[in-house]
């Protein structure tokens, strides 16, 4: 049961999670490298440091798969990155979408569009963050 559950979360999530194979490609491609951990895929390097630090954050979920800066970043955010996972296994395919609304949606009533996403503030609670 475990077994099927565990699978149907994977298909479910398989949407945002294939966006994450697409950014793994493209690091692996230019010099990155990749680790299984906990259940996803976390490539570092190469195109994920690009784009990390293009648009400053350390690390990003995208359904099973974690990108990010390097493999210090990784270690430092993993927690936070994994409640995110589970949101996706939640979510599903309206996983991005709704991230998305819930930033809009923070930054119209004058909140911050990153820290007020209630996806955010979730993944912080979770794993006891209290900023």
């Amino acid at each position: 049961m475990i077994r099927t559950t565990r699978v149907l979360a994977y298909a479910w999530a398989s949407p945002t999670t294939l966006v994450g194979l697409t950014a793994g490609v493209l690091t692996l491609a230019t010099g990155g490298k990749v680790q299984r951990r906990q259940g996803t895929l976390e490539f570092y390097g190469g195109f994920s440091r690009w784009f990390a630090l293009r648009y400053r954050f350390a690390a990003m979920t995208l359904g099973h798969v974690i990108i990010g800066r390097d493999s210090c970043a990784l270690d430092t955010c993993r927690e936070h990155e994994q409640a995110h996972v589970r949101q996706v296994e939640r979510w599903g395919a309206a996983f991005i979408p709704a991230y998305l609304l819930a930033s809009l949606w923070a930054w119209s009533r004058g909140q911050h569009y990153y820290l007020d996403n209630w996806f955010e503030r979730d993944a912080r609670r979770a794993c006891g963050e209290w900023f």
